[in-house]
């Protein structure tokens, strides 16, 4: 049988070796940064990661901080599996937090900056984000999920963010489930 990513179906482009490393460092500040809620904790993760400062990255973890004071609980994403038409699909979105009112929901965060001419990419962002939905909640964490990324406006790198609560059930996922058929036989 075999098995492939959902960033491979959706034919997502990987990143290079230097954007990689920058991104697995920034997932990693962060989730410090929603556990303690301490950007110098998160920022000295970074550099531990990444291996020097950023200023970039610095800027980009103190714009989340508004939002990680509203985390209460925060860990890496479960990895999730699904079969379809003998081919096991996998995924993993990056975090699974809880808010103080019991509110759970599982983020994708993305640290590239988006700019306007990268609608295709947004566009792929927001298509894993539903079927990454859907495969969470087929898998028993039927929780939102929210893709965070960056963004810039008027000049200034901004944070934004998306919440998917679609596909709620199996009618809603046949749409998203032949699209990922579409893309394995591609």
């Amino acid at each position: 049988m075999e098995k492939i990513r959902l960033s491979d179906i959706l034919r997502i482009k990987p990143p290079d070796a230097l954007s990689s490393r920058y991104g697995k460092a920034f997932e990693k500040a962060v989730l410090v940064l929603l556990k303690s809620g301490d950007v110098v904790d998160a920022m000295r993760t970074f550099v531990e990661h990444y291996g020097e400062p950023h200023t970039g990255a610095f800027a980009k973890l103190m714009k989340l901080i508004p939002w990680a004071r509203k985390v209460v609980e925060a860990e890496p994403a479960p990895h999730v599996v699904f079969q379809i038409d003998g081919v096991t699909v996998t995924a993993q979105a990056d975090f699974l937090v809880k808010y103080a009112d019991g509110w759970r929901e599982l983020v994708e965060l993305k640290s590239h900056i988006l700019k306007r001419e990268e609608w295709k990419t947004k566009a792929e962002w927001s298509l894993a984000a539903k079927i990454m939905r859907m495969l969470y909640r087929r898998a028993g964490y039927d929780y939102p999920l929210r893709l965070v990324y960056f963004a810039k406006r008027d000049g200034a790198v901004v944070p934004e963010k998306e919440f998917f609560i679609y596909p709620k059930d199996e009618k809603d996922d046949e749409a998203l489930l032949n699209v990922i058929r579409r893309r394995i036989k591609k």
